[in-house]
Order: C-alpha cells, then structure tokens, then sequence
C-alpha cells in the first residue's frame, strides 16, 4: 500500500485519451448582423471610506460665536453673551457658521439674566429706601 493518500488506485497518473478531436465548434451562418461590443463602462473611482479630514475652522469659522454665548450667558457674563449671541446668529442667517440654536440660547438666557439683574437691582433700591425714615426734630 502506497503512503500518499492522494494517489490513483492504479498507480500513477495518466491522462485518458479525449474521444473527441479538439477541433473549435463552427456555427451555422445567420442572417442577422453579429452582435457590437458594448463599450467598456468608465473607469471605477476607487472606494473611500470615510470623508477626509479638514480643520473644522475651515469651513465655519465663526461657530464659536454661538458655542460662546451660551457659555457666557450660563456663567453669568449677560452681556458679552447677547452681543456673542447676536454676532452668532447674524453669522449663521448669513452660512458662516452653524449651531444658531445654541446662539439663540444664548441670547435669551442673557436676555433672562439681564432682567433678573435689573429685578434684582430694583428690590434692593427699594427695601433700601423703605426701610429708612427720616425723622425731623
């Protein structure tokens, strides 16, 4: 018995003679025209996977307007958020810049805080006032 697994049960290999002469196939003449080659399709582009990387201030360079007013009207800076909110918006109307919402945050907690200020202001100029007296002797 022979070692290699693969082998032929009759020994070696050896090719069958074909009952057939390898002559090509003819078809029998048609009346209809052969058909034209189709014409190759364009080059594919190759795949990309993921857009490519740019520096986000390279196409809106004024986003941070808006991401500033919402953080300056949160800590208490009202004003510099109105006018950053005000900028903001204005530059987002225009497509400079995105994230409006967050301008438009940023404007009307400013605007809350302003009047909580002058509410605030007011109160105290008034228990002042009220809680002196002015006696004449």
């Amino acid at each position: 018995m022979s070692s290699d697994p693969f082998a032929s049960p009759g020994g070696a290999y050896e090719p069958q003679p074909s009952a057939q002469p390898a002559e090509p196939l003819q078809s029998a003449p048609t009346s209809q025209p052969a058909p034209q080659a189709a014409t190759p399709p364009p080059a594919a582009q190759p795949l990309q996977y993921g857009a490519p990387m740019s520096a986000p201030s390279a196409t809106k360079p004024k986003t941070w307007m808006n991401i500033a007013a919402l953080v300056c009207s949160l800590v208490g800076i009202s004003l510099a958020g109105i006018i950053l909110g005000h900028l903001g918006v204005r530059a987002a109307d225009r497509g400079e810049a995105d994230n409006r919402g967050l301008g438009l945050a940023g404007l009307i907690i400013g605007y809350i805080g302003i009047a909580l200020t002058l509410i605030v202001i007011i109160a105290i100029i008034a228990l002042a006032a009220s809680s002196t007296t002015v006696s004449v002797n």
